[in-house]
C-alpha cells in the first residue's frame, strides 16, 4: 500500500485539487465515471470534458442535460455544487488535435489524469470509420497530452476485453498486432472507404468485426506511446447495468444484453439464434469504473517511478463461474418481468432461443415478423405511422453482429484487477472496493428491471397496477388463441385422414 516513496497516497488526496481530462464522458461509462469521480473525490479539480454539438444542441446544452440525468441525484442531494467542476470542451475525436480549439487545449496544461473512453462500438462501422474513432483518436489525444500537460501522472485507455478475441484465454498483457497500425492511419486518407473495406478481411487477420480489430490495434498505439506517457489500459468485458453505486440497475441504452431483455419483456423478440447453455460475461458498470480510477491512482503513484515501456493491463471482467449461461439469464429475466411489466408490452412476454438455425429462422418468420407485418397494417390502417417491422429490422441487424459474440465463449485473467483493492487502506476499500456476488443471476438482475423500467423506459412505477393486468388479459388472450390454434390443426389432421379414408 505504499508509493515508490515508501508513504501512502490515498485515492482522494491523488485526485484533489487535480484537474482531469475525458474522452466519451456523454457515454454509458462516462457518465459513471464522472459521478464517482464527484462524489468519492470531492476536492478533485475541473473534469474537462470533450464534447460536439449533437442534434442541434450546443455542448453547454448538454453538459446541463446530463447534470440532469436520474444518475447524479445522490450527488445532488449530497454535494450539489461538485457538478460545477465539470467543464465541456467543444471537440470531435475524428477530426486532428480531436477538434479542439487552441485556447482550449491550453486549459488542459494543469490535467493531472486523462482518461480516454470514447470510441465507436458499433461493430459494422466502415473501417474507415473505425479507424478514426477508435486508433486515429488515441494518437491524436496522445500527442496532445505530450505538448500540453507536464504534470500528467496517469492516462488510462480503456479498451475492450474482446481486441483479441481469436484467444479464448485472454490474459492480462498484449497481444502480438495483428497490422502495423501507422500504415493503417496512412491508408486512411489514401484509399477510398470501399477500397478499405474490401481489404477488411485481409489486413484485419479474420478479425470478426472492425470495432475489434480497431480496438486491438489502439493498444499498440499505447504500447508505443508507454515510453513518453504513464499509461494503462483497462479492458472491461460485457459492461451493464450498475450493481450499487450510486443505485442499483442505472443503465441508459440498449446495446447488448440490455436490449435483448427490454425487447423480450415488450413481446417483440421471441427467439434468438445462440447457444443456450454458452455463458456471457457480464461485469456492472459501476465496478469498471472503479477499476480505472484504481488503474490511474496506481499508475501515479506506486509505479509512477516505473520505467519505460511500463503498460499495466487490467482486465475487467468475472470469472467463468460467475458468468451469466444466456438460458438462465432470459429464464430470469422473464421471471422479473412478470413482477414488474412494461406497460406498453405488445404481447406476453415469452419465447426461447434455438442453436437449430432451421427452427430459428421459422420462429423469427412465424412469430415475430408476421406478426409484427400485420400489426403496422393494422397500425396503417388507423392512420398512424407503422414501425413494428422497422423495429425488428434493427433487432435482426443487431443479432447478426453480436452473433460471433453470443455463439463463443471466453475466459479471462484477472490477477492484476482483483488485486488493485488489497492495495488500498480501509477507508479507500470501503469507497473504491467492490464485492461481486458468486451469482449475477440473483439480486443483480432483479433490482435492475425496476431501474431500467424507470429510467430507461420511462414508463413510471404507479403504472405497475396496470401493467400487470394487462399481462394478466395477454395471457388469456394467448391461452385462448393457443386452443383454438390446436383444435384448427386436429380438425385439419382429422378432416385429413377422414378424406384419405374415403
Amino acid at each position: 500500500m505504499t508509493t515508490q516513496s515508501g508513504c501512502y497516497e490515498s485515492v482522494t488526496d491523488f485526485y484533489a485539487n487535480k484537474d482531469v481530462f475525458l474522452t466519451g464522458g456523454t457515454g454509458f461509462l462516462g457518465k459513471v465515471l464522472i459521478e464517482k469521480l464527484l462524489r468519492s473525490c470531492p476536492d478533485i479539480g475541473r473534469i474537462f470534458v470533450l464534447m460536439r454539438n449533437k442534434r442541434g444542441k450546443s455542448i453547454e446544452t448538454r453538459v446541463t442535460e446530463l447534470a440532469a440525468c436520474p444518475l447524479f441525484d445522490r450527488l445532488k442531494e449530497e454535494n450539489k455544487s461538485a457538478l460545477n467542476k465539470v467543464v465541456p470542451v467543444f471537440g470531435d475525436i475524428t477530426q486532428l488535435r480531436l477538434g479542439m480549439y487552441e485556447e482550449d487545449i491550453q486549459r488542459l496544461s494543469n490535467v493531472s489524469v486523462a482518461f480516454h473512453l470514447a470510441a465507436s462500438v458499433r461493430f459494422d462501422d466502415p473501417l474507415r470509420d473505425a479507424i478514426k474513432t477508435n486508433i486515429c483518436s488515441t494518437q491524436e489525444l496522445f500527442e496532445m497530452l505530450k505538448a500540453t500537460t507536464p504534470q500528467l501522472r496517469a492516462v488510462v485507455h480503456v479498451s475492450t476485453a474482446y481486441s483479441n478475441p481469436e484467444n479464448r484465454y485472454v490474459e492480462e498483457k498484449l497481444y502480438p498486432p495483428k497490422f502495423d497500425w501507422k500504415k493503417l492511419v496512412q491508408a486512411v486518407d489514401r484509399y477510398e472507404p470501399e477500397t478499405l473495406d474490401a481489404l477488411m478481411q485481409k489486413l484485419s487477420q479474420n478479425s470478426p468485426n472492425t470495432y475489434t480489430y480497431t480496438k486491438g490495434l489502439a493498444e499498440q498505439v499505447c504500447n508505443d506511446y508507454s515510453t513518453e506517457l504513464p499509461l494503462a489500459i483497462v479492458r472491461p468485458s460485457v459492461v451493464l447495468f450498475t450493481i450499487a453505486e450510486p443505485m442499483s440497475g442505472w443503465v441508459d441504452n440498449f446495446n447488448g444484453p440490455t436490449g435483448m431483455l427490454v425487447s423480450a419483456g415488450l413481446g417483440i423478440t421471441r427467439t434468438a439464434y445462440l447457444r443456450p447453455k454458452n455463458r456471457i460475461n457480464i461485469i456492472p458498470v459501476d465496478v469498471v469504473v472503479k477499476t480505472i480510477i484504481l488503474a490511474a491512482w496506481k499508475r501515479g503513484t506506486i509505479e509512477r517511478a516505473c520505467g519505460p515501456k511500463h503498460l499495466p493491463i487490467y482486465n475487467s471482467a468475472v470469472t467463468y463461474e460467475q458468468s451469466l449461461e444466456y438460458q438462465e439469464m432470459l429464464d430470469r429475466g422473464k421471471e422479473y418481468l412478470y413482477a414488474v411489466p412494461f406497460s406498453r408490452m405488445l404481447w406476453v412476454p415469452r419465447g426461447y432461443p434455438t442453436d437449430w438455425k432451421t427452427l430459428y429462422y421459422f420462429k423469427l418468420i412465424f412469430t415475430m415478423l408476421l406478426p409484427s407485418f400485420l400489426l403496422d397494417l393494422l397500425i396503417r390502417m388507423f392512420g398512424h405511422k407503422p414501425f413494428l417491422m422497422k423495429l425488428q429490422s434493427r433487432i435482426y441487424g443487431s443479432e447478426v453482429s453480436l452473433r460471433y459474440f453470443v455463439r463463443n465463449e471466453w475466459e479471462f485473467e484477472t490477477k492484476q484487477t482483483d488485486n488493485l483493492p488489497s492495495l488500498l487502506d480501509e477507508k479507500d476499500r470501503n469507497t473504491f472496493g467492490w464485492y461481486m456476488p458468486r451469482k449475477l443471476t440473483g439480486k443483480y438482475l432483479e433490482n435492475a428491471y425496476p431501474t431500467i423500467r424507470r429510467y430507461l423506459m420511462k414508463d413510471p412505477d404507479e403504472t405497475i397496477p396496470y401493467a400487470k393486468r394487462k399481462l394478466a388479459r395477454m395471457i388469456l388472450a394467448d391461452r385462448i388463441i393457443s386452443i383454438i390454434v390446436c383444435c384448427l390443426t386436429l380438425v385439419a389432421m382429422y378432416r385429413r385422414m377422414f378424406a384419405e379414408s374415403l
